[in-house]
């Protein structure tokens, strides 16, 4: 099986050092990529025409993209997604890509940093778009000592609106406060503040994804902002 990966970045390059194990990878990427790279680089319309899939892009550039490969495709391509949000994304693949292209959005609950020592027990969400393939990248994962959940695009964006945006929202605020893992805190706090700091090499445009192309997010947001409020408020009550 040949696999082409579109979007060479961090994410691009991660993904191919794991599947190059057991798959033939190309990689297209708009901007030369940094350094060598341990797969073949092609043009959009080579990669475009692999087997399978990987769109490992931006959540904003995803219509772009979609639009670019659309009539570069062929009927029985899979086409998968890596965003962190995943109701947008496989609503413009399903829009955009031909019918005869199934459709799977993939979102692994991980990156370079946390899977760096390898991916064996870290988790990974598939949404179930098009075609009838879901099973069989479920099989793939999970011989990879992977953790799958199947779920809609709806559940898991309900979800990572209250984990991962908002540990991501925390991440940043605790950033312009400059409080880091070098502040001197005892055990709890500093072993959060070096998990912050495992997401604080991701990219602007990931924030500013997470926080505005998740539709549940600035609910939690302000949740979050509320209860902190309350909680400020009823410790600056004088005790009776």
């Amino acid at each position: 099986m040949e696999i082409g990966i579109v979007g060479f970045g961090r994410f691009g390059q991660f993904a191919a050092r794991i599947l190059g194990r057991d798959f033939s990878v190309s990689a297209y990427d708009a901007r030369t990529p940094e350094g060598k790279p341990d797969v073949r680089l092609g043009t959009l319309r080579e990669v475009a025409g692999k087997p399978c899939l990987l769109l490992c892009v931006p959540m904003s550039r995803m219509e772009r993209v979609c639009r670019r490969l659309a009539p570069l495709l062929t009927p029985g391509q899979l086409v998968m997604d890596t965003c962190s949000v995943k109701e947008e994304p496989l609503r413009l693949m399903l829009e955009i890509l031909p019918r005869p292209v199934e459709v799977v959005g993939t979102h692994p609950l991980f990156g370079p940093e946390t899977g760096r020592q390898g991916v064996a027990g870290l988790e990974v969400v598939l949404c179930p778009g098009r075609g009838n393939r879901v099973g069989k990248v479920k099989q793939y994962l999970e011989a990879l000592e992977l953790r799958v959940t199947v779920t809609t695009a709806t559940e898991h964006d309900r979800a990572m609106a209250r984990t991962q945006a908002l540990f991501h929202f925390l991440a940043q605020g605790f950033s312009r406060m400059k409080v880091g893992p070098d502040t001197l805190a005892t055990p709890g706090p500093a072993q959060l503040f070096r998990a912050f700091q495992d997401v604080r090499g991701d990219s602007r445009q990931l924030f500013r994804d997470l926080q505005q192309m998740n539709r549940f997010a600035p609910g939690q947001r302000k949740k979050l902002i509320d209860s902190l409020a309350a909680l400020d408020r009823s410790l600056s009550k004088r005790q009776g």
